[in-house]
């Protein structure tokens, strides 16, 4: 690697600069609202996938479960006139699908606890706007691509591809499309640096958005939140 190149991790995304991924990043609106409610154990962990949803989806909202003094109710962060639904199997929980949603009495705001299984586990059973509403999982589990961590039980993913698969069903491929694309691009460069991956091999090559040159430094976004992890 050229010593001319800026190895000063990126704030937002936490790559080396010249790797930043940030203004690949799409930016997405999306009609529903999403809501990450993260164990504060696994925030700022280099494995995390959160930080790159709140890079990828403009309104995504992340919030630390843990911590002390004790955060707001995560319920106060649900918009008015929606009705949540929590991403995550088990638990009793339905699959997605357009049926399910438009028989909900509102609009859906999704709702993701993050953390490791058993982290995540424990919120949606003691969090109350978690254990109050509808659970859903995924119909089915197309993974992505690699994975940071090792999987142990090989059919789970990154809380950011479950996210993006879900919005698949909510919203159409034209979100899921975009965002996973973002995903892998952004996954490559760091299992690049992690000297599991050559740099050829690289998903979307290293240049620019436009030109195929190095990439700028991002722009600061006011509305990015901090990220968290992937769930494994």
């Amino acid at each position: 690697m050229s010593a001319d190149r800026d190895q000063t991790p990126c704030p937002a995304c936490r790559l080396p600069g010249w790797l930043c991924v940030c203004p690949l990043a799409p930016r997405i609106a999306t009609r529903t609202p999403l809501l990450l409610v993260a164990h504060v154990h696994d925030l700022g962990r280099t494995t995390n996938t959160l930080r790159l949803l709140s890079l990828a989806a403009r309104n995504a909202t992340i919030l630390a479960h843990g911590a002390f003094p004790a955060p707001a109710d995560p319920a106060s962060h649900v918009p008015a006139g929606t009705t949540p639904i929590v991403l995550f199997p088990g638990h009793g929980a339905k699959p997605l699908t357009p049926e399910l949603v438009a028989g909900l009495p509102s609009p859906p705001a999704l709702v993701v606890p993050d953390g490791n299984w058993r982290q995540a586990s424990r919120m949606v059973k003691r969090i109350p706007l978690l254990a109050g509403a509808v659970k859903v999982e995924l119909p089915s589990r197309a993974l992505a691509g690699l994975a940071l961590r090792r999987n142990r039980l090989g059919h789970r993913m990154s809380t950011y591809e479950a996210v993006a698969q879900a919005f698949g069903i909510l919203e159409g491929d034209a979100v899921a499309e975009p965002l996973l694309d973002f995903y892998r691009r952004a996954v490559d460069r760091m299992l690049m640096v992690r000297g599991k991956l050559r740099r050829g091999d690289v998903y979307g090559g290293l240049g620019g958005p436009r030109d195929g040159s190095a990439l700028a430094p991002p722009e600061s976004d006011s509305g990015a939140a901090e990220g968290v992890t992937d769930r494994r």
